[in-house]
């Protein structure tokens, strides 16, 4: 054979081995299930979510649609991102409550959810906070920090720290401030 001929067969072999390589890192980058497992850290991982929580001989407590949850099994967690949750669902007042991030304890029932909180079906108003839990003991909704509720009207009441009582749908907020929206009679 002459030189023509093994630099050919050169250039082949390396070609192949450069794509052998490429493509099967590519190949590593797109795959769905395992870099994600490692990077999480999670034993399970699970994409579009819903999850319906129902005690033993007793309506449904409240149903869980997220775009991502974790499980940990260890910690006995469940972590949610791009979370809504409805409690009560089959109530003729059902609570929902949308966020960033939630985080459900298996052990205590505990949910807490954070960022950009925003609840619906409380006493007629819209709740906007940074951060809520629910505790199934108490069977309640509790905000600490600022809390704003909004009116379809426009009226507000801001506080520091709230109370909801599901069952009871008694609502108890801390420090209240109203901000009342005057309406123009001559436009009405």
């Amino acid at each position: 054979m002459n030189k023509k001929a093994y630099f050919w067969i050169a250039v082949a072999l390396f070609t192949i081995v450069v794509g052998i390589i490429f493509f099967k890192g590519d190949e590593q980058d797109r795959s769905f299930f395992s870099p994600e497992l490692k990077k999480l850290k999670a034993d399970l991982v699970l994409y579009g979510v819903k999850y319906r929580r129902d005690a033993r001989d007793k309506a449904s407590q409240w149903l869980v649609n997220a775009r991502l949850a974790r499980f940990y099994e260890k910690k006995k967690e469940v972590d949610f991102e791009q979370v809504r949750i409805t409690f009560r669902p089959d109530s003729e007042n059902p609570v929902r409550v949308a966020a960033r991030n939630g985080q459900y304890r298996i052990a205590t029932g505990t949910v807490a959810v954070s960022g950009n909180v925003t609840v619906t079906g409380v006493k007629g108003y819209r709740l906007l906070t940074n951060q809520l839990f629910y505790y199934p003991e108490k069977d309640t909704i509790e905000a600490p920090g600022n809390v704003r509720l909004e009116e379809d009207s426009g009226n507000e009441l801001e506080g520091k720290d709230m109370v909801y009582l599901l069952r009871e749908h008694k609502l108890l907020l801390y420090f209240p401030r109203a901000i009342i929206k005057e309406v123009d009679e001559q436009s009405s």
